[in-house]
């Protein structure tokens, strides 16, 4: 499928690409007709390479200085994937550090610096806690801390005309080409890192299609 000749190039973030789910995000985005830039911040060099990537390597996801971020303010939205959960890392505070500094110093950098509306794609997980009050004892500091994320993002894209948070809480995540017959044992429970993807980039290259 092409897009219709007034369609403008895409450019968009995309943090957490060499992820499980980022890693997938990254191959669909550098294949996808809309999309005329993905702008990849890692601490190394991605093993990647298309002439619609564009890797700049960063050592500090806590800060953003205006040089890193002005040569990109024609970016119109970001999908992040960086994360996990709790139980994957060595402490709570370099959860927390990952999980919800570094996600809210990258989007307040990104919303001040843009030059338009803003989308800010970000993936979550099942059972995500905003309140932080539920007593399940599954994965609490995971669950609380993505919750507060979401609502940390929301909150400050109020401050910020036009930039929007789009939150995704997947289950399960299923490598591409399992058996049919988990997504009909488990239903929605489960989707597949290929269709999670397909979902991110939709949102994050057109956040309202029916507008």
């Amino acid at each position: 499928m092409r897009p219709a000749p007034s369609a403008k190039p895409v450019k968009l973030f995309l943090m957490g690409a060499t992820g499980f789910v980022g890693s997938e995000v990254l191959s669909q985005l550098i294949a996808h007709p809309r999309i005329g830039q993905v702008t990849c911040l890692t601490r190394r060099a991605l093993e990647v390479s298309s002439p619609k990537l564009v890797t700049v390597q960063h050592s500090d996801f806590a800060r953003y200085d205006d040089s890193l971020m002005a040569p990109f303010a024609d970016h119109t939205g970001c999908i992040w994937t960086l994360g996990g959960k709790a139980s994957d890392f060595p402490s709570e505070a370099d959860y927390l550090r990952v999980t919800h500094t570094f996600a809210l110093a990258f989007a307040h950098a990104a919303f001040a610096h843009a030059s338009g509306p803003f989308g800010f794609c970000y993936l979550s997980g099942l059972g995500a806690d905003p309140s932080q009050s539920s007593r399940l004892p599954w994965e609490k500091l995971t669950r609380y801390t993505k919750g507060r994320t979401e609502k940390d993002l929301q909150v400050l894209a109020h401050e910020y005309l036009g930039c929007t948070v789009h939150v995704f809480r997947p289950g399960g995540i299923l490598k591409k080409g399992m058996s049919p017959w988990l997504y009909r044992v488990f239903g929605s429970l489960v989707v597949g890192v290929d269709q999670l993807a397909h979902e991110l980039i939709e949102t994050a290259i057109d956040p309202y299609p029916d507008t």
